[in-house]
């Protein structure tokens, strides 16, 4: 079952889905394999499911939540910490030893298919005593009210541009190398680094409504691969046994140089994008009807 921490993540994986992220195949309520990290909780428009996840004390999972004092649960969710709206909000069931679930039907998942902040709230009364983080990923199904908003970026559309894919697919680490949270933090940083780059532009976009999704799995790429760089770099170190030396760690310059070119293209698209955009805010008309003529400017 999926763990999550109180106030700073957990050790879990993916809560619900169907093992889409090249991981251990999912049930309704399990949890795949996962590094530390606010975990996901992955749920598909249109549908109707119950998530139940372990709310603990610690980080590693093993000192589960004390919910005996506890008067309400409840999950919320926002696509940005910038507005409320719009926002899902669900009263939770739990037990006293911390496993709680969460009830979503499409009338909570069919506002917008995307990536979620999201956080699983505590309450004494009217007092908040402690909150959960975790991403919800709410993916673009077959059926939904959403049929027009873009396709929702997963981790396992950025695991296959990288070719992330399973352990068997990295033979020398024999392991999955980013964990769903690092993924969806670098589309996080991507997003975040579109809106913060001049000029400002009136739409502000997050992960559920940024319409360039081949240009933002480059963008994703491009801060991964940088910040396993740093990885790499930090934990580089030769040794020697029975006259072979090895060095595990000494992927660094590679991945900073798979980092730079990725970089490259998301920064080209972001100046190109807001260039035409930004031209294309100068103009419009208005009109004056008591004279029946139109003005462009």
């Amino acid at each position: 079952m999926i763990c999550i921490a109180e106030n700073s993540g957990g050790k879990g994986g993916v809560a619900g889905g169907a093992g889409a992220h090249g991981q251990a195949s999912q049930s309704a309520t399990g949890a795949g394999a996962s590094d530390y990290g606010y975990p996901v909780l992955e749920v598909v428009t249109g549908m109707t499911t119950d998530l139940t996840v372990q709310l603990t004390k610690d980080y590693n999972g093993t000192l589960p939540a004390d919910l005996s004092s506890i008067t309400k649960v409840e999950f919320r969710a926002r696509p940005s910490m910038i507005s409320s709206t719009p926002e899902i909000k669900v009263d939770c069931t739990y037990t006293a030893d911390g496993q709680v679930t969460v009830h979503l039907t499409p009338a909570e998942l069919d506002y917008h298919n995307g990536v979620w902040y999201a956080e699983f709230l505590t309450y004494q009364d009217d007092l908040l005593l402690a909150n959960y983080r975790a991403y919800l990923c709410i993916r673009k199904g077959m059926t939904g009210s959403q049929t027009g908003a873009p396709n929702t970026i997963t981790a396992l559309d950025v695991r296959l541009a990288v070719m992330d894919t399973s352990p068997e697919a990295n033979q020398l680490l024999d392991d999955l190398e980013f964990s769903d949270m690092m993924i969806y933090h670098a589309v996080e940083r991507a997003i975040n680094e579109w809106n913060e780059t001049p000029p400002t532009l009136e739409q502000w976009f997050d992960a559920t409504n940024f319409p360039w999704p081949e240009a933002l799995i480059k963008g994703a790429v491009g801060f991964l691969m940088q910040e396993v760089a740093y990885r790499y770099n930090r934990n580089r170190m030769q040794y020697s046994a029975a006259g072979l030396t090895l060095d595990t760690s000494d992927k660094g310059p590679v991945y900073i140089a798979m980092a730079q070119t990725a970089r490259l293209e998301w920064k080209n698209f972001v100046a190109a994008k807001k260039t035409e955009l930004n031209m294309s805010e100068c103009f419009g008309t208005f009109s004056l009807p008591y004279f029946g003529n139109r003005i462009y400017y």
